[in-house]
Order: structure tokens, then sequence, then C-alpha cells
């Protein structure tokens, strides 16, 4: 899956400037809200984005924001959000143990970003789509229309001092890419500075950015889903329904 940065459609407050694509059935998309990465290190991945295409860092979460099993940054450049996710503790301990004081959803997700990184590498596996409206009316229809549902619709109340809330649901459609649906309109009046409830702002940024030529993106232009043989025809099917 490779996310392409490029210059579409101008957004605006109340979605796209130009309807190219009205949505008849509820909620409409904005666009891409972020891109999610499992990596190997995300620390590094972060500051080769950093000091090679220019983005910036705008919010974190990993141990020291209370996350013991996993690490987070987030990065941004123009509309382009990606977040850069890797374990910071293995499956197993030296004696077989396998709780390192994890939630059983902790534990879920470490499987999971392991499983990731032993078939696919580094790579893409959340692509995050920014919507107006109930999440939970577009999350039926896609579950209604053969999605499998990984995340039923949730609200997550923000931690002051942000304010609002998020309401998110996550689908999978073909392959181990999964989509999140995302309603900022209550969060800071939809502002995405400092991402998501759960995570940290990050206001400093690699001083060796002071240096170096700018690199300015606006959006996120498409994603790229690679299919198997004959496998094209079945993931629009499941996209267009």
């Amino acid at each position: 899956m490779a996310p392409m940065s490029l210059s579409p459609v101008e957004l605006n407050d109340s979605g796209p400037e130009n309807d190219i694509f009205p949505a008849m059935l509820g909620p409409e998309y904005y666009g891409f809200d972020h891109i999610t990465w499992y990596v190997g290190n995300a620390k590094q991945a972060a500051t080769y984005y950093t000091t090679r295409l220019g983005f910036s860092h705008i919010a974190y979460r990993g141990p020291e924001t209370g996350s013991r099993a996993v690490a987070s940054y987030v990065i941004s450049n123009g509309g382009a959000t990606f977040v850069l996710t890797s374990p910071v503790c293995s499956q197993n301990t030296e004696n077989g143990r396998t709780d390192h004081n994890l939630t059983p959803e902790d534990k879920k997700l470490l499987d999971e970003i392991y499983a990731h990184l032993e078939k696919h590498g580094d790579g893409v596996k959340d692509i995050a789509f920014r919507v107006n409206g109930h999440v939970r009316t577009m999350w039926e229809k896609a579950v209604a229309n053969g999605a499998a549902s990984v995340v039923e619709p949730t609200v997550i109340k923000a931690i002051a001092p942000a304010k609002g809330q998020i309401e998110i649901a996550t689908i999978q459609s073909y392959g181990d890419t999964t989509h999140t649906l995302v309603n900022r309109d209550a969060f800071e009046d939809g502002a995405i500075r400092c991402f998501m409830p759960g995570y940290v702002c990050v206001e400093s940024d690699d001083p060796i950015n002071e240096f170096l030529p700018a690199v300015e993106f606006e959006e996120i232009d498409h994603c790229v889903g690679n299919q198997p043989w004959n496998g094209v025809d079945k993931a629009v099917k499941l996209l267009q329904a």
C-alpha cells in the first residue's frame, strides 16, 4: 500500500470546494485524515521523513505517556499526516512469559504489529478517512456490504487541556489493510494539531531542518492498494458497494 502526496481539490471547513463525488447516502468524506504505518523503528522512520521530506513532529505517544506496548510518532507536512508505530517490547520475555504488565488490548496490538512486520516489513496498516456526520451510519453501510468490522463506532473523549471528542470506527475490506473513519467535528473545532486523545502535542522540531530547504506538501492525493492476480475487480466492487 503506497500513499502519494500531491495537490488535490482544495479543502475547507465544509468539505471539498468542488464536490466531484457527492455522497448521497449520509456522511461525506473530507479526504484522508492520516495514514498509519507499522515499522520496526518508529523514531528512526520519523527522523527520515522530517529530515528528507520536510515533515514536522506534531504528536507522540509511548512509554512516557503510558503506552507500554507501542510508540507512535505523528508527523505532518501540509495536509499529509503519517502515524509511524512500532513495538517497544518483545512478544516473549526470556522466561517465556508474555505479560509485560500489558492489558489484553495491548497484547493484541503487539501481536498484530509483529505479525504485520513479519509478513510485510515496514508498511501501511491503516488508511484513515475524515468524514462528517455520524460515523455509525457509514460503518453500518460498509459492514452490510461485506466489510469486516475491526473497531465498532467508538467515541474517544479528549483529555484536558484539549476539549471535545472524536468518533472513530475501523473496517477491513481486503488484505491486511484497514480503513478508519474519523469524525473530528467535535474535537477542538476539528483541529488536528494534537492529533487524538491519548497523544501529547510535540512543538519542537529537528534542529537540522533550519538548514535544509523546505519541502511543501498539500494533501495526500491517493493511495494504491496492490492486489493479487484477478483481485482488482473484487476489491473495486467491494469499495464501490
